[in-house]
């Protein structure tokens, strides 16, 4: 996919609707403040046009906050949501499938330890990845698979193990870490042969139904049609919320699952009890998936130590995704944050040898290895995609650059060990790094 400047955001009418089902107990003081404060947060962030979606959050098994926030408060609106809103969920599937490996290993059908040749014939080091290594994405296959232009919907999972086989490993499998999509492809197909139905029928049978998730279902690959309030995902363009098909053709159709922040919840609650907890948490005792594609952004979260657990799901991708993730843990923890406002960067200026120094080609191996260009140009830098020249960056210090002065994006760069410099590129929210190359 393209790699997209973001534009200048103009206000649009906005407004927030409090569905919130906050139970009637009386919340302590402390509580009643991180409840104000999540939703000062997120109202604030709404009012900049950068979040369109749902929150649920609970601290000590007390409901706190659930709340649909809408740019537009009209219910016929593209982009109206409430809190009842089915969403995409994109990569939240990826726990959803560390649950069900965990499950079918506790029930002796699999095990992590299993490696790629029991599963399939010819796989290059078949005999070297395992399950986990898949789990983990550490076993060296790329994030996506080469050579498709858009037919990755059109792919089964049988045909996308297939050309899995044919992609190079981009490192021997457990020396290093790359996220990959395709790796779990190869799990989707795994787990979809140990059940004997497709994947997106797996997780419908052995999560959705079990756990009274009745508003959570799949697009493809299902015996029953489960949408029922589905919400229509959106992008920027030309500084107003556009709608996006939900349904991309660039992307695999293998686990393409919806829910709600409600259901979502019971999947947490359930994920906390082992031997679940012990397999998906990590080091610090927090069990957390993110996802995103274009339009959409979701985020599960639990904190077993501190006890609050969160859901964030939004129909829009203008929201600064990971730092206000950050922000939410944080406001749980009742620590301070700085609430969302407006940003008006200043830009300074710079001896071109200092800008030279930044001349080159740096790959983003994290955004389908995206190469980006840098050149000097009228004593600024300029950014060039396949020859196209696509941005100006402003310096804001010697090594940190933005494009709008009002978005909190940079590009930063970054001395390696070879004394040339590598990139930290910020999108929408994420941090990419780009390798010189």
């Amino acid at each position: 996919m393209k790699y997209c400047w973001t534009a200048l955001v103009m206000l649009l009418c906005f407004g927030c609707v409090d569905k919130s089902s906050v139970e009637n107990k009386e919340l302590s003081p402390k509580m009643e403040s991180v409840k104000d404060s999540l939703d000062t947060y997120f109202t604030k962030l709404t009012a900049l046009q950068k979040f369109n979606g749902v929150v649920l959050a609970y601290k000590n098994d007390t409901l706190l906050l659930e709340k649909a926030y809408n740019l537009n408060q009209d219910s016929q609106s593209s982009t109206y949501v409430s809190v009842d809103t089915q969403f995409d969920i994109h990569s939240i599937s990826k726990l959803m499938t560390y649950f069900l490996v965990t499950k079918l290993e506790q029930e002796g059908k699999l095990s992590m330890s299993q490696t790629l040749d029991m599963f399939f014939e010819g796989f290059p080091k078949g005999k070297d990845i395992t399950m986990k290594m898949l789990l983990e994405h550490s076993s060296g296959l790329p994030r996506e698979l080469s050579g498709l232009e858009g037919q990755e919907y059109d792919l089964t999972s049988d045909e996308i193990v297939v050309l899995a086989k044919q992609e190079n490993l981009l490192f021997e499998p457990g020396t290093d870490a790359q996220y990959s999509n395709v790796g779990y492809e190869v799990l989707y197909n795994i787990v979809s042969k140990a059940y004997e139905k497709s994947f997106a029928q797996c997780v419908v049978d052995e999560i959705f139904v079990p756990l009274g998730m009745d508003n959570s279902g799949a697009h493809f690959f299902t015996k029953e049609d489960r949408i029922k309030n589905m919400a229509q995902n959106h992008v920027l363009k030309d500084s107003l919320p556009v709608k996006v098909d939900n349904i991309q053709h660039d992307e695999f159709r293998t686990a393409r699952i919806f829910s709600t922040v409600t259901d979502l919840k019971k999947f947490l609650d359930h994920v906390k009890n082992e031997p679940y907890a012990s397999a998906l948490k990590n080091e610090n005792a927090i069990i957390a998936k993110d996802g995103g594609s274009k339009g959409i952004r979701a985020q599960v979260y639990t904190d077993l130590l501190n006890d609050f657990d969160f859901v964030l799901l939004a129909n829009y991708d203008e929201m600064p995704f990971f730092d206000t993730i950050d922000d939410m843990v944080k406001l749980l923890k009742s620590e301070p944050v700085e609430y969302p406002k407006e940003i008006n960067r200043k830009a300074i200026t710079l001896d071109e040898e200092v800008l030279q120094q930044y001349e080159g080609s740096y790959v983003f191996a994290d955004f389908d290895g995206l190469v980006l260009e840098i050149k000097v140009e009228n004593n600024q830098l300029s950014v060039f995609q396949e020859g196209e020249k696509i941005g100006e960056l402003k310096a804001e210090s010697p090594t940190v650059f933005f494009e709008n002065p009002k978005e909190p994006e940079s590009f930063e760069f970054i001395k390696n060990k070879s004394g040339t410099y590598d990139a930290l590129m910020g999108w929408k929210g994420i941090v990419v790094e780009g390798k010189r190359n």
